[in-house]
């Protein structure tokens, strides 16, 4: 199409730009493209008018001065059009240039203007506030055209400018017949002089009016309309009116039906057991009250007429029936309210409201249901509804404060209930256990163990309780399970309890075994010194042996055996003191990086003998440990060249520090890795056990001492193999904490 751009974007937002400066034009469809709008742009007024109704666009931006058709007639030509009059118009004047023609285009249908020169976010801000409200009047749009009431607009002259659908359907036209007519000729309405000049005062500014008056509908009865109007105003001009007519046929034939059955109404009012009053709208004062209603409240008739509604609400209450609400619905059904009776006596009642006119008076009667036993027992209900959700929430507070796994399960091991440590060791969310058996979510302890041990339940319902280890993780569980029978009707459940006593089972298992390696220890520390004197006497022996009988090379093959085996025993002495000398606690910060470079060099002969690399792989940083620099120094040492000693030539030995968190602690790990055979499963609980070896000639006390001196820092060390083959010694030990010097 000649002289229309469109830039590619949203599509549910479009945007049609009309000005006839090619630089102006060039900017604002940039900015407005970049913003996700899709832009259409035309040169001038007319042009832009025939891609309005073409395009039909979301917002239309618009200069004042164009040529062939002006952004003025721009704007009344959009506001003219039936399916364009909604669409928001932005004018764009030059600075103190188009001030009096910008002003006449918001008054011919612009909603906004925007001045030259402009910066990019006040154009997106201006573009963005006009389409949302654009929005928003299309849903009040539609809330009008769904409204049961007549609601219409017309102008100055009486001439109607739209009608919802409540309006068609009772003029039994469409709105294309209907507008442009005179609102007093289509409802048969005779107005004050010059439409709708009785809604102005004598200082000619427009007010709201009301008025109700009798009209035909296109079923051919008359209707009786309740008809609202109110002036619209732009730039404090009025521009028309808006107004609402309501069908009030119904309340007009109650009110005329009250009018002419009279008789029958004082009849029915009096003998209804209920209280019954009418007071006025506008005193608030009472016009009439029954037989019940003094009854109940203990004043005479006459009491009753010198009073008004206001005097039967305590103080401290705010009189809710003392707002008029001449606009609410005809009837209104309320809360419990208090009354108060002659005698000072707090009485709850239910009222429900209708419009009257008694006297000529715009009334209201209205009917009183004394609800005070019924209001005592629902606060009472109430109050125990609020105990009952207290306490409920109190059980579920210490439910899930218990710091371990608790269950509620039936005979059969479904889940009813279970705690916050229970979904977090399980590793699942409460609504995802319920109604699962124990046993079905995981095969790892302590959910094993449980559901073997609900099963025993069944046949015996006594308290039980087992200790479980997990070989998985490494945890120690004490499972518990009682029986409980008062559940009401919900049937017989188990209480299922799983602590994790790990760090118990380790403090039992490590007392024991230092108890052992204490009295193991002063055991080989003796005899290793009572050993050395007479090993000593024998190598002396030996070597004045060597000595006398030099030259008798016959004796050679037996001093050469007494030899190694003097030196096999002395080797044996030396690590049976280590095992049992006592640890003497001087600690100092060390870096991991500098233990395992001085480990490293010191098994470096013993890696090229064996053709063996050693590759080291420390995190950076790693914090300083507390350790005895000497003692430590034989764990890596000895680590090193187990790893070395059980991997083949040309392999590689993989020593590997990070830094790692486990069970809410910080440690220092460095990892050990052959590319040996690994160790067997059945020897890792013995690897640590002293005289324990399957390497030939090996004492058994390498790794003893090894696990010995790690227990005397804190750490531990651990024996395991790697997923890819070969054994893996993990040496953990213990972060200090900030500030240790």
């Amino acid at each position: 199409m000649h002289g229309v751009e469109i830039s590619n974007g949203r599509e549910d937002n479009s945007v049609l730009i009309v000005n006839d400066e090619p630089d102006q034009l060039r900017l604002m469809r940039g900015l407005l493209s970049k913003a996700g709008y899709a832009v259409l742009t035309a040169e001038d007024g007319r042009e832009g008018l025939m891609i309005a109704k073409q395009e039909r666009p979301d917002l239309v931006i618009s200069d004042v001065s164009m040529p062939i058709m002006d952004g003025l007639d721009f704007c009344r030509q959009l506001r003219a059009d039936t399916e364009l009059k909604s669409v928001p118009i932005l004018l764009v004047s030059a600075l103190q240039k188009d001030t009096v023609d910008v002003v006449a285009g918001l008054r011919a249908g612009a909603d906004d203007y925007l001045e030259i020169p402009f910066d990019s976010t006040r154009l997106i801000a201006k573009v963005s506030r006009l389409l949302e409200r654009s929005r928003l009047e299309a849903s009040y749009r539609d809330l009008v055209e769904q409204a049961s009431d007549v609601i219409f607009t017309q102008d100055l002259t009486g001439h109607l400018t739209s009608i919802n659908l409540a309006g068609e359907k009772f003029l039994g036209r469409n709105q294309e017949e209907i507008v442009g007519n005179s609102f007093f000729a289509l409802f048969g309405v005779i107005p004050e002089s010059n439409g709708f000049a009785g809604a102005l005062d004598r200082s000619g500014t427009p007010r709201e009016f009301r008025h109700q008056f009798v009209a035909r509908s296109a079923m051919g009865d008359d209707r009786w309309l309740d008809l609202i109007v109110s002036p619209i105003k732009k730039l404090d001009e009025t521009i028309g009116f808006r107004g609402l007519a309501r069908d009030i046929t119904e309340r007009k034939r109650f009110e005329e039906a009250l009018r002419d059955s009279e008789e029958r109404y004082r009849l029915l009012f009096e003998s209804t057991p209920q209280p019954i009053w009418v007071y006025n709208e506008e005193t608030l004062g009472f016009l009439a009250v029954n037989e019940a209603a003094t009854r109940t409240y203990g004043y005479s008739r006459d009491e009753f007429l010198s009073m008004t509604i206001a005097d039967l609400r305590p103080q401290e209450d705010i009189p809710t029936l003392m707002i008029k609400n001449s606009e609410g619905p005809d009837l209104v059904l309320s809360s419990p309210w208090r009354h108060q009776t002659r005698d000072k006596k707090m009485i709850y009642v239910e009222t429900s409201s209708h419009p009257v006119v008694f006297d000529g008076k715009n009334s209201r009667l209205v009917i009183v249901n004394d609800v005070t036993e019924r209001k005592l027992l629902d606060e009472k209900q109430q109050r125990l509804h609020t105990s009952l959700q207290q306490s409920a929430a109190e059980y579920r507070q210490t439910f899930n404060a218990i710091d371990f796994p608790v269950l509620i399960v039936d005979l059969e091991g479904s889940i009813k209930r279970s705690n916050f440590a229970a979904e977090q060791v399980a590793g699942f969310a409460a609504e995802e256990l319920a109604g699962r058996t124990v046993g079905e979510f995981s095969d790892q302890q302590p959910w094993k163990k449980a559901a073997e041990l609900i099963e025993n339940v069944r046949d015996n319902p006594s308290p039980a309780y087992e200790e479980v280890k997990d070989d998985h993780t490494g945890k120690t569980w004490a499972i518990t399970l009682y029986h409980v029978n008062e559940f009401g009707s919900v049937g017989e459940r188990v209480i299922l309890i799983a602590q994790d006593i790990s760090k118990r089972a380790e403090l039992e298992a490590s007392l024991r075994q230092s108890e052992m390696m204490s009295l193991l220890g002063s055991l080989v520390a003796g005899v290793a010194h009572e050993v050395r004197n007479p090993l000593f006497g024998i190598s002396s022996i030996l070597d004045a042996f060597e000595t006398r009988f030099s030259d008798r090379t016959e004796y050679l093959r037996y001093t050469n055996v007494l030899r190694d085996e003097i030196g096999r025993l002395t080797v044996l002495m030396e690590e049976l003191l280590e095992y049992g000398k006592p640890f003497r606690g001087e600690l100092f910060l060390v870096s991991m990086e500098e233990m395992i470079s001085r480990s490293i060099r010191a098994c470096m002969p013993a890696a090229d003998v064996a053709q063996v690399t050693l590759v080291s792989e420390v995190e950076d940083p790693l914090p300083k440990i507390r350790i005895d620099r000497r003692r430590l120094s034989k764990v890596f040492v000895n680590l090193i060249e187990n790893a070395i000693q059980h991997s083949p030539a040309a392999s590689v030995v993989r020593i590997e520090a990070r830094r790692v968190v486990e069970g809410n602690n910080d440690w220092v790990q460095c990892e050990i890795k052959d590319s040996g055979s690994g160790i067997l499963e059945q020897d890792i609980p013995k690897i640590f056990e002293p005289f324990f070896s399957k390497r030939r000639g090996g004492t058994g006390l390498g790794l003893a001492i090894a696990h010995r001196i790690m227990q005397e820092h804190g750490g531990k060390l651990i024996a395991g193999n790697n997923p890819t083959g070969g054994a893996c010694m993990i040496a953990r030990f213990p972060t200090p904490f900030e500030g240790d010097a």
